[in-house]
């Protein structure tokens, strides 16, 4: 009898067991929702603790998860939604940047995002916009109370951050189409309100936190190590064997800059062909118009010669604008930026950042420069058909909650910067464009070449107390001929975050082991525009990840 009985426990708890598990197991939709809702609409002390409690306790679960070894896409996705959960709690916990960095207390992204279309958005996004707005003054309070000693650089860049807030909440925003005449407004008292208080934590800045702006610019190796090895996966990539990488590229690069000079220029100097091109620079009234005539021709040779790379999604409408105003001094000469989703189409522009009335004739000039047409030619199809059909195409396919929320930093850049040398490879350059134009255009290729270079230098030789932040800023003029007023503002915006300098160079290389391991795996049957589609569907995924994906290494 005894022995009947203990064999139905035995017999139940194997049945219960497995039951119970599975009702406890922590899925990663479940830990996704629960990240989410860990919002941190404030940066005062008590918001701050209550969130890096929550994180803490989500990151134990998610560990506790992974060690019990989930396999297929719950392992991957576990380890993705682990792996943004880790990110947070580094940044607000451990490096508190809301401390160090003025320009995160200015976020203002619903509202600008409404002039970069100012008439296609619906009346819930100026509803966003509108609340934005009405928290903004509050935070803007907040953000007196908590910063402490940022680098002076970063508060320079915050100061120069609130000109741009000022003119889009002062004149901008009556350009935005509201159909609603309360909702709009609504939408003007808020930015007035916004604006006065702008104007005031502008004055603090001034006066109060540039005294003890005190810190270095800099992040140490092993900070920055957190972001490759924890969030893109790439263990075996720090900061030492990042530095052989780029310097090996920067000798290389360098060859091939001054061979291609000789071609171009009787003197075969660099920098008197760099300064030569950009003379060719038109008025800036003129480069709207030579900017969409590059994305154009791109477009039309991707249809036709081109169309063995890759497809233009049909629901997808992108082209040229203005930078929208939160985007102009990260973007100092253009860039790319999502549009709205309207009738079931997405959109993505290139965007060009205008010369601000309050820049001196200098500064105007030298700015400028950088939309010459051969750097101009490079970064507009490195825009649109980089940052923005990649996310056309992620839009289409991402599979799971967990792989659509991802956000690498490598992907999307890495896909942009291997187009660059794609379409050169791919005789983009001969097929439409003159000879000379076209040595022109591969010598800007190769600049903005080694611009990524020197983002790994530069970046990681001052996280070293190897290289000062004026010594960087040099290496960009020096190495590349990029604008002094450039090159500063390049410097300044990567320095206020320690995440990796490598996304382009290490990533165009990883891309490229991927595109071999694709040749080999399927032999006859691979090509270049099935290995791109392959890539694309998965967003901003670790690279890692969208290998393992890709081949079903899971």
């Amino acid at each position: 009898m005894l022995a009947r009985t203990a064999a139905h426990l035995a017999l139940l708890v194997a049945f219960v067991a497995p039951c119970l598990a599975a009702e406890t197991a922590l899925e990663p939709a479940d830990a996704l929702e629960r990240l989410g809702a860990i919002e941190l609409d404030s940066f005062e002390k008590r918001a701050v603790n209550e969130a890096t409690k929550g994180l803490r306790k989500l990151l134990t679960e998610l560990d506790d998860a992974l060690a019990k070894g989930p396999e297929g896409v719950r392992g991957v996705d576990l380890r993705l939604v682990r792996a943004q959960t880790r990110l947070r709690l580094f940044e607000l916990d451990e490096l508190r940047l809301h401390e160090i960095v003025p320009v995160r207390h200015l976020g203002l992204s619903s509202t600008s995002s409404l002039l970069l279309r100012p008439c296609a958005m619906a009346d819930a996004a100026i509803r966003r916009a509108v609340e934005e707005l009405e928290a903004f003054p509050g935070k803007l309070e907040v953000a007196r109370r908590v910063l402490q000693t940022p680098a002076r650089t970063w508060t320079e860049n915050a100061i120069e951050q609130t000109r741009y807030i000022s003119a889009m909440l002062e004149s901008e925003l009556a350009t935005v189409c509201v159909d609603d005449p309360e909702l709009q407004s609504q939408l003007l008292d808020r930015a007035a309100s916004a604006a006065t208080a702008v104007k005031a934590f502008r004055q603090w800045m001034e006066t109060d936190l540039l005294a003890r702006s005190t810190r270095p610019p800099t992040w140490t190796p092993e900070q920055i190590e957190v972001y490759q090895f924890e969030h893109e996966f790439l263990e075996g990539w720090g900061v030492e064997r990042l530095l052989e990488l780029a310097r090996r590229d920067e000798a290389k690069t360098m060859a091939a800059m001054r061979a291609l000079a000789q071609r171009i220029h009787p003197s075969g100097d660099l920098e008197t062909v760099w300064e030569l091109m950009k003379d060719e620079t038109p008025p800036w009234s003129e480069v709207p118009a030579m900017a969409a005539r590059y994305v154009e021709l791109a477009d039309d040779w991707l249809r036709g010669p081109g169309s063995h790379l890759v497809e233009i999604p049909e629901r997808f409408d992108y082209g040229v604008a203005i930078t929208a105003p939160m985007g102009r001094r990260v973007l100092s000469f253009g860039g790319a930026s999502y549009g709205p989703t309207l009738a079931g189409r997405i959109s993505g522009y290139y965007v060009l950042t205008p010369l601000e009335p309050w820049l001196s004739e200098a500064d105007r000039a030298s700015r400028l420069r950088s939309y010459n047409p051969y750097w101009t030619h490079v970064i507009s199809y490195h825009e649109w058909l980089g940052h923005n059909v990649q996310r056309a195409i992620a839009h289409e396919f991402a599979e799971t909650p967990a792989q659509r929320a991802f956000g690498s930093i490598y992907l999307s850049q890495a896909w942009s910067f291997y187009l660059e040398k794609l379409l050169e490879d791919e005789g983009y350059y001969e097929d439409v464009l003159p000879h000379v134009e076209a040595l022109k255009t591969r010598m800007a290729r190769l600049q903005m070449r080694m611009w990524r270079v020197q983002r790994i230098l530069t970046k990681l030789e001052m996280a070293r107390d190897n290289m000062t932040f004026d010594e960087a800023v040099q290496a960009y003029v020096d190495k590349i001929g990029m604008e002094p007023t450039n090159a500063h503002i390049e410097v300044q915006r990567d320095s206020q975050s320690p995440s990796p300098p490598a996304r382009e160079i290490l990533g165009e290389y990883l891309i490229l082991e991927m595109r071999d391991e694709y040749q080999r795996r399927l032999g006859d049957h691979a090509t270049l525009r099935g290995f791109h589609e392959a890539l694309l569907r998965y967003g901003s995924l670790p690279l890692p990840t969208v290998r393992r994906l890709m081949f079903g290494d899971i």
